[in-house]
């Protein structure tokens, strides 16, 4: 694979917005028509924005989630709200920052007015001043779910625990290892699957930094020969088939999922915890930005949230349950926290996947 294919290629939850944003360099600065300023907030109750929203008629919403799920997991708010037609369409986020991008700098109009993305996958959004600031307190967003990154507010729309996924009837959970060091060990030889893409290890260095980190992975590599597998599922189902003991490709809703479909499967979490967090993002230039607001209150209201959980089974508490007390979190929430983890997951991907 040549450097230029590596850079541009997506690494999931945790790629690598240094890439998107080289990407993205040589069309100059954002200058697009509908761009505002970085002071332009938008601060309005859920209710006086769900009312001008329905004078908009429609939101153009971008997210990963399946079509078909969610539909189902909006049907209340489309119900609630029957003058506000949501026209969606599921996109990996590096490639709805692109299309942002794109637009703005050929001073179209915006094909995207809110979307959910990944920290990393936005940064260029973010960098380019292309997020509309909102009051999201204002709007209802519970305090805990908001964030300000860059100096615009953010809310997140769920947090996705990372562990170790095992089959039960292969392995007690007693027997698993409660610490990443303990994982690197000679008896898990051949019996631990790894994504080539190095999401689910790049974030330990969110609390042990890069050096650490890749030292560890140095070791694991050498110690425990690992199967390398890519994507949560296939990872996932060679622990329920046995040809692996553990996965450490496992987020708390996959494992959900496949519980809930009859598999053998459970989920471990180690000293460290990390996630997959994604965040509600309104666009600077939306076309029809207080439908999206409306839209976007309900999606982070208890309602929104107990869809999601419903129906693609990701909570979004601070604290993921059966997290041990004495865990150390890896929780990327800061840009200097996403370059270390950025950087450490296309070290580790280099050495995966050359």
């Amino acid at each position: 694979m040549s450097a230029l294919k590596a850079r541009i290629r997506w690494v999931g939850a945790f790629s690598c917005a240094a890439s998107t944003a080289l990407l993205i360099t040589g069309c100059g600065s954002a200058s697009g028509a509908k761009a505002t300023s970085s002071t332009d907030r938008l601060s309005l109750t859920a209710q006086a924005a769900c009312e001008a929203g329905n004078k908009e008629g429609s939101v153009n919403y971008v997210s990963r989630t399946d079509p078909e799920v969610f539909a189902k997991e909006v049907a209340p708010f489309e119900k609630a709200h029957p003058q506000i037609k949501i026209k969606y369409t599921s996109t990996k986020p590096t490639d709805v920052t692109q299309r942002v991008v794109i637009e703005v700098q050929a001073r179209h109009p915006l094909s995207v007015d809110a979307t959910t993305t990944d920290l990393a996958s936005a940064a260029p959004l973010f960098d380019q001043k292309l997020v509309r600031d909102v009051d999201y307190q204002t709007l209802g967003i519970s305090q805990n779910l908001i964030l300000n990154h860059n100096g615009v507010t953010t809310f997140r729309v769920f947090r996705d625990a990372l562990g170790l996924a095992y089959n039960p009837k292969l392995s007690q959970e007693s027997s698993l290892p409660r610490t990443w060091d303990e994982l690197v060990d000679p008896k898990w030889t051949n019996k631990v699957v790894v994504d080539p893409r190095g999401i689910y290890l790049g974030v330990l260095a969110a609390a042990w930094g890069e050096p650490k980190t890749m030292t560890w992975f140095n070791k694991f590599m050498q110690s425990d020969k690992p199967l390398v597998i890519n994507g949560t599922t296939d990872s996932i189902a060679k622990v329920v088939s046995g040809e692996a003991l553990l996965t450490t490709s496992a987020t708390a809703s996959a494992v959900v999922e496949q519980q809930k479909a009859g598999a053998p499967v459970a989920i471990h979490y180690l000293d460290v915890v990390s996630s997959q967090d994604k965040y509600g993002v309104l666009l600077k230039g939306a076309q029809h930005p207080n439908a999206a607001a409306c839209f976007l209150s309900w999606w982070g209201s208890a309602e929104g949230q107990a869809q999601q959980l419903k129906y693609e089974y990701k909570a979004n508490t601070d604290v993921p349950g059966g997290v041990p007390s004495t865990a150390k979190f890896a929780f990327v929430v800061k840009p200097a926290d996403q370059a270390v983890v950025t950087k450490t997951t296309e070290e580790i991907s280099k050495i995966l996947a050359p």
